[in-house]
């Protein structure tokens, strides 16, 4: 029996094509195609929006995933909005394309599926605790002219200008591209490494340390351009501020971004 054949035995309501089956099967990996064809021929059928497919999984798929994140976080809304996101990046996409597209069949779409749910799910409380850690807008500012550059005329620099410079950083984040904004979030804030990055977005680890940098890159761009806007400085000064801005981005950003920032 091919895998169309399984699929359309498994599920003969869905409507799916044996070519347009067979195209998602190449496009996958056709060597493990044939150890779960039916939850990939359903896998298929979502990706091509057929409405018997999407009910299917919202009803035997998702609703399994439920118990792997009451396991990190029993709380309704918490399961919930996390079964929310999830089925969203599956089927949808979060600025990437649907992870369902990943799915290659090697084991069930259940269980694959129910690790993704963890995932989301781990992702979402590490972003809670570290929302309710977050300081105030004027504690913010006062810690960062605490941290030590470990050069006296840089840290002069930087508690005579602290508050400028966390006002221009916020707005240099603000300013970022949604997907760069959320890379920088998942790496500073909730403390994700690039290989859990990667597998939010279904893509290379190293691609996920290519979007961070990028993101870093940009901050520290705009940070310094915003900063020669609002501030009248001097040649030297602004060479300085140039070196303290580059010296105190990543401690910045990991120590006190904000949670909150969308």
């Amino acid at each position: 029996m091919s895998g169309w054949e399984a699929g359309k035995t498994a599920w003969p309501e869905i409507a799916l094509g044996r070519d347009r089956y067979e195209a998602h099967v190449d496009a996958v990996d056709p060597a493990h195609a044939s150890r779960y064809p039916a939850d990939l021929f359903l896998a298929a059928a979502c990706l091509a929006n057929d409405p018997h497919a999407l009910a299917i999984f919202d009803r035997d798929v998702l609703i399994a995933a439920r118990g792997a994140i009451g396991a990190i976080d029993g709380r309704g809304e918490m399961i919930d909005e996390a079964l929310q996101r999830l089925r969203t990046s599956m089927l949808v996409g979060d600025n990437s394309a649907p992870r369902l597209l990943q799915y290659a069949g090697r084991g069930p779409l259940r269980a694959w599926v129910g690790i993704a749910a963890a995932r989301t799910a781990l992702m979402m409380k590490r972003s809670q605790k570290r929302a309710k850690e977050v300081l105030g807008e004027d504690d913010w500012t006062s810690s960062f002219a605490m941290i030590s550059t470990n050069n006296p005329e840089l840290d002069l620099l930087k508690r005579q200008y602290a508050d400028a410079f966390s006002k221009a950083l916020r707005d240099a984040v603000g300013e970022l591209e949604p997907r760069l904004k959320s890379t920088l979030k998942m790496s500073f804030v909730d403390g994700l490494s690039i290989d859990e990055i990667g597998a939010v977005y279904v893509v290379h680890r190293a691609t996920a340390a290519r979007w961070i940098q990028k993101a870093c890159d940009e901050v520290f761009a705009r940070t310094r351009e915003l900063l020669v806007e609002r501030l009248e400085l001097s040649n030297t000064e602004l060479d300085r501020m140039n070196a303290m801005v580059r010296s105190q981005l990543d401690v910045s950003l990991s120590q006190l971004l904000p949670a909150d920032v969308e």
